[in-house]
């Protein structure tokens, strides 16, 4: 394995300063400059520890484009009382009840809440947790039904918090999903749902293939567009470490 020399320091971004993490790998061919949002880090890899100076350069040569991935909307959201979050399309505020005992409850008498009992410490985890069931509990069911549209068998399905894409499907069937479907509206979680039962039909992107998602009445290019415009922004919600957005599905 190549050994990895590791420097950290800053470089600001318009009025602040944001971590940048510089990595030897040796393997690589070139610089690699690599934005994450969620945690607000920058990271370059160089191929050679003589070239790390020249990797960090490279990256405030681009501070532009930088700033532009590291938008407010995109950074880590942790869950916390009194918070708005989206679930199934709709805004919802996070409130939480150190009396109430069992997994959080949805309560629509006024405005609509999510209520979330425990310490409060733990209600990051707590919400974040019943939102993965509910997401595996919506995702099987729609699964389920497109499995039975096409008279196919599915494999196991897996709720994840997956780091690259939203949804997959492999040649034996088993499907994973990213979790944060549940904060999108109902229809793009049908979509992601169709597009990996369509792989079941078949396991590439051909003009079947997608001929076998407009059969399971989904609106692939509508879905595609609102993933790619909202997306990102979901990744945020109860996120406390670092990591990538999810690409659309493959």
């Amino acid at each position: 394995m190549p050994m990895k020399h590791i420097t950290r320091t800053e470089i600001n971004i318009g009025a602040r300063a944001a971590p940048l993490i510089a990595r030897v790998n040796r393997r690589a061919k070139r610089l690699i400059l690599k934005v994450d949002p969620i945690a607000g880090e920058i990271h370059v890899t160089a191929p050679s520890k003589r070239a790390v100076p020249e990797a960090i350069r490279f990256a405030k040569d681009r501070i532009d484009w930088i700033a532009s991935q590291l938008a407010d909307e995109l950074r880590a959201k942790p869950f916390a009382n009194g918070m708005q979050v989206p679930y199934e399309g709709s805004q919802y505020i996070i409130l939480h009840d150190d009396k109430l005992r069992g997994a959080p409850r949805i309560e629509n008498d006024g405005e609509p809440a999510i209520v979330v009992g425990g310490r409060a410490e733990h209600l990051n985890r707590r919400l974040c947790d019943w939102l993965k069931r509910e997401a595996r509990r919506r995702l099987t069911e729609r699964v389920d039904h497109h499995c039975a549209q096409l008279g196919k068998k599915r494999g196991a399905l897996r709720v994840r918090d997956t780091r690259t894409r939203w949804g997959s499907c492999s040649s034996e069937g088993d499907m994973s999903f990213c979790w944060r479907l549940i904060f999108a509206p109902p229809e793009i979680l049908d979509y992601v749902a169709a597009h990996e039962c369509a792989h079941l039909v078949h396991m590439d992107h051909s003009p079947a293939f997608w001929r076998v998602v407009r059969e399971l009445g989904t609106d692939a290019g509508g879905a595609a567009r609102w993933l790619d415009a909202n997306g990102p922004g979901l990744y945020a919600y109860g996120a406390m470490t670092e990591s990538p957005a999810p690409h659309p599905p493959a």
